[in-house]
């Protein structure tokens, strides 16, 4: 497990609002092994504003004790065009939750009189950095850009990060938004290789792993009948559309869970097994952008191409699926 001899590890999560986001901030909120400073919010699987706002729902459903301050960041790549993922998360990147009604016909989720923090996300990132140093771990479940215009701005200061566990890239499996490239790292290539040339520390959470943890819709059914509080009802509802575009696309109803896997490795990095390779993120290919190249071959010098990455490769999904149920259900059994 994560070593706690000195506490809790002090985190930034960085997300793009969508749905497995959403898992993923309540299992980070309930870990006993980590202490959510703040989260900052990027344009991706929707845009900016309204994945801010989709956060702000989390936290007030989730209803954790202490709540982390929310700042929103870039809305657009640093280089290339918006691309969001609303055909898969809904159109506001969380299930189109408006459609929701309760037995007394009024909306299950009223519309929120909540704002993020004035903060500038980078502004916070920075900050962290200054603050906590190598103790610091920054987990991204989004397009890079955030981390990349941070280190653009005071790459010094960023390189005080402890490392960087990011949900992107695919190297021995076929991307899932091109045959090349996994989501993340599409949206915004420039910025995904300009983390991989950071130097901070990196470890790599992508489609190689992410892919061997589906959760079924069945599953998230009976936890609705067993625990039939706020945050299972979050949970059967936000996950609809995203399992139903699964179950019509490729015949599995229910989804992956991305995000929820890079917070579980985070947590316990033994889940993983990892192989430490040189990465680079191809920006410029016509029919390859946003893919992940990492470097296998064996060879004794590595002075031109030294390793940068950790790259996850395989899971122990049997504990993590413990951890997940654990840390997640439990939200629900405290909401209830």
């Amino acid at each position: 497990m994560t070593d706690m001899s000195n506490g809790p590890i002090p985190i930034i999560l960085d997300t793009d609002g969508g749905v497995d986001d959403a898992m993923a901030i309540i299992m980070a909120l309930n870990a006993p092994q980590v202490d959510l400073k703040a989260i900052t919010v990027v344009a991706g699987n929707i845009d900016v504003d309204q994945a801010a706002y989709n956060v702000l729902r989390v936290l007030s459903i989730a209803q954790p004790k202490s709540v982390p301050l929310v700042a929103t960041g870039c809305e657009r790549p640093l280089v290339r065009p918006p691309f969001n993922a609303a055909g898969i998360h809904g159109v506001d990147g969380l299930g189109e939750l408006h459609r929701f009604e309760d037995a007394a016909g009024m909306a299950r989720y009223p519309i929120l009189n909540l704002k993020p923090s004035e903060s500038d996300a980078i502004d916070v990132l920075l900050e962290a950095a200054r603050t906590y140093g190598q103790h610091l771990t920054i987990i991204t479940l989004g397009p890079l850009t955030n981390i990349a215009t941070a280190i653009q701005r005071d790459a010094e200061t960023m390189q005080r990060v402890g490392r960087i566990v990011t949900m992107g890239g695919a190297v021995t499996v076929p991307g899932n938004i091109s045959a090349a490239a996994e989501f993340n790292f599409f949206v915004d290539p420039d910025a995904a290789q300009v983390v991989m040339e950071s130097g901070i520390p990196v470890v790599l959470v992508g489609l190689d792993v992410a892919m061997k943890a589906p959760l079924p819709r069945h599953r998230v059914e009976d936890h609705l009948q067993r625990y039939p509080t706020q945050v299972a009802q979050f949970i059967a509802d936000c996950t609809e559309i995203y399992m139903a575009f699964y179950r019509d696309n490729e015949g599995f109803y229910g989804c992956y869970v991305h995000d929820p896997l890079a917070v579980g490795i985070l947590i316990d990095p033994s889940l993983a097994t990892t192989e430490r390779v040189h990465l680079m993120v191809e920006t410029a290919g016509r029919f390859t952008t946003g893919m992940s190249l990492a470097d296998r071959r064996d060879r004794r010098d590595e002075a031109s191409n030294p390793p940068n990455v950790d790259v996850c490769l395989d899971v122990d999904t049997e504990r993590f699926w413990q951890m997940f149920d654990e840390l997640l259900w439990q939200a629900i059994a405290i909401s209830g």
